[in-house]
């Protein structure tokens, strides 16, 4: 089978996955909940600049945590922006498990 056919399966196979199906349906029915959406996105954006942080060996600002626990606890209120929540982590779950697939094989053509 050619590569090329291999990846146009792939997506094919994300597109029929439940993760994805998930997280469409948690996107739309977010999308109605304006609040909701505003708190997911922003919960979203800060846990993304505290792991870079973290990643890049910075010491996080202890506001920005105690931001995040206060988000967090608000966020647990909306139960539209919590599912949509949980289907974006486990969406993103599955996409992790492909990329380190793939690059595994692009580690092993490198000689890593």
């Amino acid at each position: 089978m050619n590569v090329y056919d291999c990846a146009n399966e792939l997506a094919k196979a994300m597109r029929e996955s439940q993760e994805y199906k998930k997280l469409k349906e948690a996107k739309a029915a977010l999308e109605q909940d304006p609040k909701g959406k505003e708190m997911a996105e922003e919960f979203l954006k800060l846990s993304q600049e505290i792991e870079l942080a973290k990643y890049q060996g910075q010491e996080v600002p202890e506001e920005k945590n105690e931001k995040l626990q206060k988000l967090t606890g608000i966020l647990g209120l909306n139960t539209v922006a919590m599912e949509y929540l949980h289907a974006f982590m486990r969406f993103q779950m599955m996409m992790g498990d492909i990329s380190k697939s793939i690059g595994d094989v692009v580690k092993e053509v490198a000689g890593e």
